[in-house]
């Protein structure tokens, strides 16, 4: 799909995947506290079953709709949005988050203000109202691997809380190594020198990889809780506790399969399949007997 000739500030990007109730209420959220400047609102629906489409294209004739045919992942239909609409800046914010007056605003004019800043990403609520840790290091292969195996029996053991930042000042804005894809706004002027997001994510772990080669290029990542968005996490994935797993586990090994096969860092790769499908098999009994006690 070529790009639209009409240029504008903000490009909204929002995939949708049987996530109905979700979209519209963060469009509700959007037209309640929009921008003061030009914007575009873009939902690409991969392939819904929940009448998605059909219900946007009936009540929601501002957001211009992108339906592929099948599920092309997170990151594949980003990709797809950002190639249609031509624009400075872009917003992907996950289908089961909500904004809050400024949120958007305030996000972009940060950008605005640090031109060195390719990307920001908001304080992120959780719905029960407490903080969400969505900005983080870049793990190390051996913090990667503790984390991955400790967070499941012992969430708050210090691998994790080093990973994610717990003991920082999330009162002020501050450089990170990478913010949740759940909420971030991207200059267009960085994605397009360090290139789109890669679809071999199809979910999870697409924004650290965005994030890893943003600083490559020499730009930067920041946090910026000025801005504040709510996440319902795991909304757009209810219900499918061990196929997210899997996809989480896979998109971690193929990010250190990416970015360290060629150092010596590759030996340690056995190591951490090792720990990642021990991960996986904890997540998946929990979720089956989590099932069984509900029958």
């Amino acid at each position: 799909m070529s790009p639209q000739t009409q240029k504008t500030k903000l490009l909204i990007s929002i995939v949708s995947y049987n996530s109905l109730n979700y979209v519209v209420d963060l469009l509700n959220s959007l037209k309640q506290n929009p921008p003061s400047f030009p914007y575009r609102t873009v939902v690409v629906d991969n392939r819904s079953s929940d009448g998605t489409a059909e219900h946007l294209k009936q009540d929601y004739s501002w957001v211009d709709l992108i339906e592929n045919p099948d599920n092309k992942g997170f990151a594949a239909a980003n990709n797809r949005a950002m190639a249609a609409f031509d624009s400075d800046y872009v917003l992907l914010i996950n289908s089961d988050c909500q904004l809050y007056p400024g949120s958007v605003q305030n996000l972009i004019s940060f950008l605005e203000e640090n031109p060195r800043a390719a990307i920001a990403g908001p304080k992120i609520i959780n719905s029960d109202g407490t903080l969400q840790p969505s900005c983080r290091r870049f793990p190390s292969m051996f913090n990667a691997a503790l984390h991955s195996l400790l967070t499941a029996v012992y969430p708050h053991n210090p691998f994790s809380r080093k990973y994610k930042l717990m003991e920082a000042d999330k009162s002020k804005p501050f450089e990170v190594d990478w913010v949740s894809g759940s909420c971030m706004a991207i200059r267009r002027q960085a994605l397009e020198q360090v290139g789109s997001l890669d679809e071999r994510y199809f979910m999870y772990v697409e924004d650290l990889d965005l994030c890893y080669r943003v600083w490559q290029k020499g730009w930067k990542v920041y946090y910026f809780p000025y801005s504040q968005v709510l996440h319902h996490i795991g909304g757009s994935s209810r219900g499918r506790n061990i196929r997210a797993s899997y996809l989480m586990q896979k998109s971690v090994f193929y990010f250190y399969w990416k970015h360290y096969r060629k150092s010596w860092k590759v030996c340690f790769l056995p190591v951490l399949l090792v720990v990642l499908a021990l991960r996986f098999l904890v997540t998946a009994a929990k979720s089956l007997l989590f099932r069984k006690s509900r029958s």
